[in-house]
């Protein structure tokens, strides 16, 4: 066996004395430890904190403001009060998909997603990517102009033009 450097030793005489103590406390001083009386003593402690706890749950009561202020809490918000006032009125008025006329049928379009990868812009529509001068996937439409807020798309047949906002 090769000899033990002065810090090897120092570490194997901790490990020993921390086997022994463990071992000690395991076995011989756990058994002094548990004491009927200590149980029966922890028992009443518990109760009597119980009791008490129960007892000033029951004492508080709720201010008028406090359930004011959950009832409130509770109740539907009229608008995000996160939205700034621009951003809450584009989002207003796009609730529903925009929709196109195309002759005896209405087209919807839903403006989902906006990236932009090296000077690219792609625009998701209804769940596909489109680059601005792609036609749609629905006959005669056209992607003319992607923004980050909304799109333009364009009737081939008739020419004109709608705004289609991005909705998360």
């Amino acid at each position: 066996m090769p000899k033990l450097t002065k810090q090897q030793i120092i570490i194997l005489s901790i490990m020993v004395v921390a086997v022994l103590y463990g071992g000690y406390d395991f076995f011989i001083a756990s058994r002094t430890k548990s004491n009927v009386a200590d149980v029966g003593k922890r028992a009443v402690e518990m109760g009597t904190f119980i009791t008490d706890l129960s007892a000033n749950v029951m004492r508080d009561q709720i201010s008028p403001l406090d359930t004011n202020i959950i009832s409130r809490a509770e109740a539907q918000w009229q608008r995000d009060p996160f939205f700034g006032r621009k951003a809450y009125r584009e989002w207003a008025m796009v609730k529903e998909p925009a929709k196109a006329s195309g002759g005896a049928q209405q087209v919807t379009f839903v403006y989902s997603g906006y990236l932009n990868v090296k000077d690219k812009n792609v625009a998701i529509i209804n769940g596909v990517e489109y680059e601005a001068g792609d036609p749609l996937e629905t006959e005669g439409y056209i992607l003319k102009k992607i923004n980050q807020n909304r799109v333009v798309i364009e009737n081939i047949k008739s020419g004109s033009k709608f705004d289609v906002l991005l909705q998360e």
